[in-house]
């Protein structure tokens, strides 16, 4: 790759990581900037929503002259076809990629580059994904609502199981190699047989692991209520398909399909246990992190040093009570905040719990407000949902928490809400928002 194309593709890098897109994240390592990982989060509103969906990408030494390589890499090992363009065996179809023959304007150009194919990919994860199969402008299948209505029910099925559900229970497994076996094609079983658990296999037999796992376990902790809504919603609407198996489609065939079976009932009790376990492991930083207290290991010392730093910067803020360290712990944190005047939250006392990772910062703080404020950031298990301007600097993710909670007319945009009542009353009606600001003035005299 030459220099001007190894530059070109740094600035696009660095481009996608300071987007204020959070629909997609990258990873890749300093040493070969080439071989990238992305995930991209499934669109609100579509059967896709708030899915993990992890794609390979390969830039080519010719690169920007030709497109990179994509494969998709959330297929069940495999076993399932997330869309007629998303193949079961890593294929991504889409003229932008060379992979489909498209119209002049639709091909790839050196004008374009990364942050274009992710938006690209993204617009296959649609509301209607049916229609995006090749052929579709036929008349006989353009009218086949009812097929339309069956794919739409079950992606949003393997959606909570595949991409949300099983990305997380993979995330608490080790690096410990599994038994080798050989990826299964075909018809596929979605019942606890069904081994969704095990991780993704390389050529050799050893897992490939995410490098997206603290990532999905924070988003899942922000969208936990959309999900188990989801879920609800599937056990009433999908009552009558219990247990049976998924119908299949035109388009689909053997080794290239979605296989398995409706059964809600077993997501609910697996999404209720990896909240549990993410629950678990919050609180387990605390224990770890007295350990290395004791031991006076160097992330304690620089968290206790860069806690009286900003305790004192903050000692000016007439915002800021208090910023202590509960227990004497310096890996969770206790901030004290009282509304500023004329907003939304004026006067109110709010307390928020910062728990902070011993592996911090390839762990990112996970925050609470307690007791949990009725607003559009906070779920109702108090999780506050915020993004921090440099997620490596303790100070920042404080100055995030602070401007989230102080924003009092955000833009509207779905993957920035994790309280789905909250949300529907925020962008609702004139009535709706004053009951919004009444339930959270009536939540601020609570705490």
């Amino acid at each position: 790759m030459g220099d001007q194309c190894t530059l070109r593709l740094v600035r696009e890098l660095r481009q996608v990581e300071q987007s204020e897109q959070l629909a997609f994240t990258i990873y890749y390592e300093e040493s070969n900037i080439r071989d990238i990982q992305a995930l991209i989060i499934g669109p609100p509103g579509t059967p896709y929503e708030l899915g993990f969906y992890e794609f390979s990408i390969r830039i080519p030494s010719d690169y920007p002259a030709n497109p990179p390589v994509v494969k998709i890499r959330t297929t069940n090992r495999g076993r399932t076809r997330f869309g007629p363009n998303l193949y079961a065996n890593g294929k991504v179809c889409l003229s932008i990629l060379g992979t489909w023959h498209g119209s002049r304007g639709e091909q790839w150009s050196p004008a374009q580059g990364l942050e274009s194919v992710l938006l690209s990919i993204q617009s296959l994860l649609s509301s209607n994904p049916y229609t995006l199969e090749p052929g579709f402008d036929d008349n006989e299948r353009a009218n086949d609502t009812e097929n339309m209505e069956i794919y739409k029910s079950k992606i949003r099925h393997e959606n909570l199981r595949l991409a949300v559900i099983t990305p997380v229970e993979q995330a608490f497994q080790t690096a410990t190699p599994p038994r080798r076996t050989a990826p299964r094609v075909g018809w596929e079983s979605s019942t606890e047989e069904d081994s969704d658990h095990e991780l993704q296999l390389d050529l050799d037999g050893f897992p490939i692991q995410s490098k997206f796992g603290d990532f999905c376990k924070r988003r899942f902790l922000w969208y936990f209520e959309f999900y188990q809504n989801a879920i609800e919603k599937g056990i009433a609407d999908e009552a009558r398909r219990q247990g049976t198996p998924f119908i299949q489609m035109p388009f689909e065939g053997y080794g290239n399909s979605m296989g398995g079976e409706w059964n809600y009932i077993a997501l609910q009790a697996r999404l209720l246990a990896v909240r549990d376990q993410v629950m678990e492991e919050t609180n387990r930083w605390a224990i770890e992190g007295l350990t290395l207290v004791k031991e006076d290991a160097g992330i304690a010392v620089k968290l206790r040093g860069r806690h009286e730093q900003i305790a004192a910067e903050m000692n000016s803020s007439p915002q800021v009570i208090d910023l202590s360290l509960v227990d004497d712990n310096p890996f969770v944190w206790r901030l004290t905040y009282v509304g500023r005047n004329e907003s939304k939250l004026e006067g109110g006392i709010i307390k928020i719990k910062i728990h902070i990772s011993p592996r911090h910062p390839e762990e990112q703080p996970r925050v609470f407000i307690e007791p949990p404020l009725y607003h559009i950031c906070v779920s109702k298990m108090g999780v506050l949902m915020y993004l921090p301007s440099h997620a490596e600097e303790i100070g920042q993710h404080i100055d995030g928490i602070i401007n989230t909670l102080e924003e009092d007319n955000p833009p509207y945009n779905p993957l920035m809400t994790v309280n789905p009542e909250a949300t529907a009353l925020c962008w609702g009606s004139e009535l709706d928002r004053r009951l919004y600001r009444r339930k959270l003035r009536a939540s601020l005299e609570d705490s």
